[in-house]
């Protein structure tokens, strides 16, 4: 992540190895201006969340990018995790979520409130997915989407106390 230590010879530097990678790509130019655009996209996303973040009293405990996310965070709160943000590159928004592992041996309780539980994050803008491991284990995916133009502190901290309250919810079911 580009901070604020850079000089203006730094930036100079760097200005002059992106033009230097540019100018040798072998690639048609809509390609490569498509590339910075979405290289510029990335670095003001990833400002935008660790800004956000912070002003939340939150802070990352994780990241990664890769060929399929922009951006993933694992989020904290002091010691305890409360769950993650991330961005796919074509995605138009911010995937705000948890995951809760339930024992395979609370499977009636799940079949009995999966229901209950499912309607109460629908009604907090929360989606809920069951997915089966492979071990003696359900993950319960818990996530809500933040269109990128609506990305700011009051929605991140509504969608996240919201997130809150389906995974403490689902704790209270199955943990």
């Amino acid at each position: 992540m580009v901070r604020n230590r850079f000089s203006s010879d730094d930036a100079e530097s760097l200005r002059s190895k992106i033009f230097k990678l540019v100018n040798d790509a072998d690639a048609p130019v809509a390609d490569v201006v498509r590339a910075l655009a979405q290289c510029q996209a990335h670095i003001q996303n990833r400002m935008i969340v660790e800004q956000t973040l912070k002003e939340c009293g939150l802070r990352s405990t994780g990241f990664n990018a890769n060929e399929y996310l922009e951006l993933y965070y694992d989020i904290a709160q002091g010691k305890r995790e409360v769950g993650y943000i991330s961005k796919g590159w074509g995605d138009p928004g911010f995937r705000v979520g948890d995951v809760i592992e339930v024992s395979k041996w609370k499977i009636a309780a799940i079949k009995e409130h999966a229901y209950a539980l499912l309607k109460y994050c629908a009604t907090r803008g929360v989606v809920m997915t069951v997915e089966e491991n492979d071990d003696d284990s359900v993950k319960l995916l818990m996530d809500s989407v933040i269109y990128s133009d609506g990305f700011n502190k009051k929605v991140f901290a509504q969608v996240l106390h919201y997130l809150n309250e389906c995974t403490t919810k689902a704790e209270q079911l199955f943990g």
